[in-house]
């Protein structure tokens, strides 16, 4: 969806419509389509009013409808639409958004949108979209385990911006450069930009050199000082700019140092970085000689 269609159903939602989709998400806790009678409770609204309003949020793809049970009978829920459209209200309501713009990337994970930020400062939003692939895939990969199946898109992309806004976070306490975290509500992310380009595809670096040194010397700041590893490092999120300064983006699978998968995931993410520079620039040095600096066992880099 385009950012000015997101914009327009956003606006033409009513306070009763937000109440109607909120009510809908308390009932999604239980229960796979919520039927009418859970909607009003929940809502706390006449049942006029939600019975008059439903088919409107049905029409607008902020609901999708289905039946409960052996019953039959009507039961709704929430579509990724809605759940933006609740999310971004939070975020209107705390003054942390302004204005919606164009979208910067969409893809199926995340969904990322250029916004107006509190006195008019530019910010990023990022709506998480785990759950648009499989449910099963995405448990395995990701380690995100639902009570509820039949909430499992919910949880997975309230989990994947969870984990990121935390990771996000810790990063910059370290002196780790990445976007900085702004504020979160439900899947959506909203944090700062950073003009650059991803390093996959830079034509040409001055010093790659120099370049992988700094951006080895901070995964170690991100191993040693924030006790994490970004779990998905490679060319196509750390961006660059024309001074070579970089960030590091897309953080949701991110884990602790203290995980059972870190080591295997720190040594493929410095595998990735260590490659990529190989092949394009001839960078030469071992993959092990920049893990272990790294994880600090041992003190400079010898190889570049």
């Amino acid at each position: 969806m385009s950012a000015e269609q997101m914009a327009e159903t956003f606006r033409s939602l009513r306070q009763a419509d937000l109440r109607i989709l909120l009510g809908v998400e308390l009932g999604m806790t239980s229960r796979e389509y919520v039927p009418v009678p859970r909607v009003v409770r929940y809502a706390n609204l006449l049942q006029e009013e939600v019975l008059k309003r439903l088919p409107e949020l049905v029409e607008k793809r902020l609901l999708s409808s289905g039946s409960v049970g052996d019953l039959g009978y009507a039961g709704f829920r929430l579509t990724f639409l809605g759940y933006d459209c609740l999310a971004l209200n939070a975020l209107v309501r705390r003054g942390v958004v302004e204005a919606l713009g164009n979208p910067i990337g969409l893809g199926k994970e995340s969904d990322v949108y250029d916004a107006r930020g509190r006195n008019g400062s530019r910010i990023a939003l990022k709506f998480h979209r785990l759950g648009r692939i499989s449910f099963r895939q995405t448990r395995r990969a990701r380690g995100y385990v639902a009570d509820r199946s039949h909430t499992s898109w919910i949880y997975q992309a309230r989990m994947a911006a969870t984990r990121e806004f935390g990771a996000l976070r810790g990063a910059r306490r370290a002196g780790v450069p990445v976007p900085k975290p702004i504020a979160q509500n439900r899947h959506l992310i909203a944090m700062g930009t950073f003009e650059g380009s991803e390093l996959s595809k830079i034509a040409l670096l001055l010093d790659p050199k120099n370049l992988l040194r700094r951006i080895l010397l901070k995964l170690r700041r991100l191993f040693c000082g924030a006790h994490l590893i970004h779990g998905d490092l490679s060319e196509y999120n750390v961006l660059v700019n024309e001074s070579a300064q970089f960030v590091f983006i897309d953080w949701p699978q991110s884990v602790s140092r203290n995980d059972p998968r870190a080591e295997g995931l720190l040594k493929r993410d410095v595998s990735n970085m260590v490659n990529f520079f190989r092949k394009k620039y001839r960078v030469s040095i071992s993959v092990q000689e920049a893990l272990d600096f790294v994880q600090a066992k041992r003190r400079a880099l010898r190889g570049i």
